[in-house]
């Protein structure tokens, strides 16, 4: 059974929903099934049978298989041949490379099983124009274009779960059968090509226990020598007959048994498919019941396929149910000498040196990205192997946004051994369509609704450049396009010309009270030149040429604002070094900018500078404080000269008990500070989890367009939010009291400080 089975994902993952299902969320009860065969109570007659240990698939309810692995050992139990099925199969692989029980319980313990899940790149492994588009785009609405408008080929690359896998087998490169393994081993995977079923017993071991593993629509395929493979439970969850056809005298089948919740009632029609798909292979998991010698069965109610956290306590129900069934077992128990002679032989195979890469070499992509990458793994060469290094570069490979995921392992060149890189690259993209619902509800009385998507054509024209456009239309409607392109394949150095045409809403108050509404209007060029570091930040120095206009919706205040063509003049500088787009823990981000407007038509012109610090200290995984700093200038500059292009505060997170735009000048500062903390996890698939957040802010904007009768307005208000992290986005609801009886709550989807 694959990594999700009966899990509560399935009313919220319409697309998961049939993957989930085929790993049967209604597997047969033993207690209901035909009578075991009676060679289960009369074992084998000779005195050494060939025994087989048949692992079933069931994500997290997998962990059992270690606590039967640890009866069996602890009683002196030898395994001849070890198969399994997605779960079954990645434990059933750890053993059978020479791994105890033990070793594969704190290896199972140690893994990040939300990040592994989740599928996601983390923001620090991304690449600076990828994490713009987090940031930006701060949800997974992302589509590939390729080939039309499609889907991700699954919700999940798999690249987390395939660094674990390349790093456990990492010793075991040169197999030529599955059988020179300190015990021999098979799994199972479907080919979708041919729907029928694939066992894997030779190759690459990773590879083979990656596709055992791979749930459709969770997790993107396999592809090995061109053939397409996902999850092995469509057609054979417990592999009992392969067991058979490689000789097995008596079979061990260990059961994952988490039945006995309530009946099953009409549900949506893809409850309906997936519980038809369910019964499907329930009847299939029946035969092989029916064909084992020893059934195994651990009793799992209460435990779901998705607590992979909860590793401590499946794996006794595992030992538990073999002590069950210990009259039968035991009878294949070996006194200490054959035990001790079984072990030696087995850690005599066992391989756990890795030799020292002479050269690295890289597949799957082009050469100057072949080229990048074997530069940046140099320092591997003659140098004992680093998984955690290999890990981390490979994850950021896969940050670059072009490779479904990317991994390793060792290779022999005319008996020379090296690092060999396998790359994925993604089968719908590029371009890609990244997609952004944004809702303001800044204002109760007058929500705000819109809609974003950015257009990325990824090495268009050359080895990392870019052409990167965004549509947005609703409160603010318009386009923005830019070409980028380093100097040189490999250079850090670029250029970007860009093209735009925006419109946006703006509130303008009076006193306290909105008053007037306008749209404020820029049509233009620009061209700018500058450095990207290539995970953190980004200096441009630009030129451009404007026209702005204000078009006037709702005009009490009867503002003069005439249309203008400005030529600008921009410095601007922009660092990411947290560790999260929308609620970081900890880390630094930084943003400056300086502007020379040159206004035509005679108006005097203006010079604005603004610069902004936010810093994250984590207390405890779960809690952390923040303190941010922002200012801006106009170095002097009058209203009249700057009007609506001044610096507004108000609305969420930027003095929260006042409008959005409420505070308008051509001078502010603005000082935050605050505590937020994890409330509760979602489900990987679904988001991050929930937060509450409560912060302090202080601020004073100079000369002042929104009160005539003031020249400084000085404000600060306490706000307490609720921030979701999901797939969709970041949610907020929050509210906030300030100074001068000014409250407000306020909802959103959509960007959070």
């Amino acid at each position: 059974m694959p990594l999700l089975r009966r899990n509560n994902y399935t009313l919220l993952l319409p697309l998961a929903l049939l993957a989930a299902s085929i790993v049967h969320s209604q597997t047969p009860d033993p207690s209901n099934s035909p009578a075991v065969p009676s060679h289960e109570t009369s074992p084998a007659s000779k005195a050494h049978p060939r025994v087989a240990l048949v692992l079933e698939g069931g994500g997290a309810l997998g962990f059992a298989h270690i606590g039967v692995l640890q009866y069996l050992e602890e009683h002196h139990i030898p395994v001849d041949l070890i198969v399994g099925t997605s779960m079954g199969g990645l434990v059933g692989g750890l053993y059978a490379t020479g791994r105890s029980p033990d070793e594969i319980r704190n290896l199972i313990q140690n893994i990040d099983w939300d990040r592994a899940i989740g599928g996601r790149t983390p923001f620090p492994d991304l690449s600076y124009r990828r994490k713009q588009d987090r940031v930006e785009y701060p949800n997974r609405l992302e589509f590939g274009l390729r080939h039309g408008l499609s889907l991700p080929e699954g919700l999940n690359t798999g690249q987390q779960v395939g660094l674990i896998l390349d790093s456990a087998t990492l010793p075991d490169y040169n197999l030529k059968s599955f059988d020179d393994l300190p015990t021999p081993f098979r799994c199972v995977a479907t080919n979708m090509n041919t729907g029928r079923p694939r066992v894997f017993d030779n190759g690459s071991l990773a590879r083979a226990l990656r596709a055992t593993m791979s749930i459709p629509a969770l997790f993107v395929p396999v592809v090995i020598d061109g053939v397409t493979y996902t999850d092995g439970a469509a057609v054979d969850n417990l592999p009992v007959d392969v067991a058979k056809a490689n000789g097995a005298d008596i079979i061990i089948a260990s059961y994952l048994d988490n039945t006995g919740g309530p009946q099953t009632t009409p549900g949506s029609f893809l409850a309906t498919t997936g519980n038809f798909v369910s019964i499907a292979i329930a009847a299939n998991e029946m035969r092989s019941l029916q064909a084992a010698d020893i059934l195994i069965s651990s009793k799992l109610q209460g435990f779901t396929s998705t607590m992979f956290t909860k590793s401590a306590e499946i794996i006794p129900k595992g030992v538990q149910a073999s002590e069950a069934k210990a009259k039968l077992l035991d009878r294949f128990s070996v006194n200490d000498a054959e035990w001790a002679a079984y072990l030696a032989q087995r850690n005599a195979r066992r391989k756990t040196e890795t030799p020292t890469p002479q050269f690295v070499t890289v597949t799957g992509v082009s050469t100057p990205a072949a080229v990048e990458i074997e530069r940046s793994l140099h320092q591997t060469i003659n140098k004992p192997i680093d998984t955690k290094f290999l890990d981390q570069e490979m994850t950021r490979y896969v940050g670059y946004g072009t490779l479904n995921a990317a991994g390793y392992n060792m290779v022999d060149r005319n008996g020379v051994p090296g690092l060999n890189i396998n790359t994925y690259p993604r089968y719908n993209g590029p371009p890609f369509l990244d997609l952004a619902i944004n809702i303001d509800g800044s204002d109760t009385q007058d929500v705000l609704f819109g809609m974003a998507g950015r257009i990325i054509f990824q090495n268009l024209g050359g080895f990392r450049s870019e052409w990167r456009t965004d549509i947005f239309f609703g409160y603010s409607y318009g386009v923005r396009s830019e070409y980028y392109r380093p100097f040189t394949p490999h250079s850090q150095f670029f250029y970007a010309p860009r093209a735009y045409a925006t419109s946006t809403r703006f509130d303008f108050y009076n006193a306290g009270a909105r008053t007037s509404q306008y749209q404020i209007n820029q049509n233009g060029v620009g061209f700018d030149a500058g450095y990207t570091w290539k995970r953190n930040a980004e200096l441009r120095f630009g030129q451009d040429e404007y026209w702005y206009s204000v078009t006037k919706r709702i005009d009490f205040d009867n503002l003069s604002i005439p249309p203008q063509q400005q030529s600008v003049t921009s410095l601007r500088f922009t660092s990411y070094n947290t560790d999260n787009s929308v609620l970081p823990f900890h880390g630094v981000n930084t943003f400056f900018r300086v502007e020379r407007h040159e206004p035509s038509k005679g108006n005097d012109p203006f010079t604005l500078a603004e610069a902004r610090v936010a810093g994250y200290l984590p207390l405890s995984p779960k809690a952390s404080v923040f303190l941010t700093a922002s200012g801006g200038t106009a170095f002097g500059a009058p209203p009249s000269v700057t009007d609506l292009q001044g610096f507004p505060l108000g609305g969420p997170f930027r003095l929260g008990s006042y409008g959005r735009n409420e505070l308008l000048g051509t001078q502010y500062w603005l000082f935050q500070g605050g505590y937020e903390r994890k409330i509760f996890q979602l489900p990987p698939l679904l988001g991050e989890g929930v937060y509450a957040v409560g912060f302090f802010e202080g601020g004073k904007v100079y000369n002042n367009l929104n009160a005539a009768d003031e020249l400084e307005s000085e404000a600060w208000d306490g706000s307490f939010v609720l921030v979701t992290r999901t797939a969709l986005g970041p949610i907020y609801i929050g509210g906030a009291s300030g100074n001068n009886d000014h409250r407000k709550w306020w909802f959103g989807l959509g960007h959070v400080f």
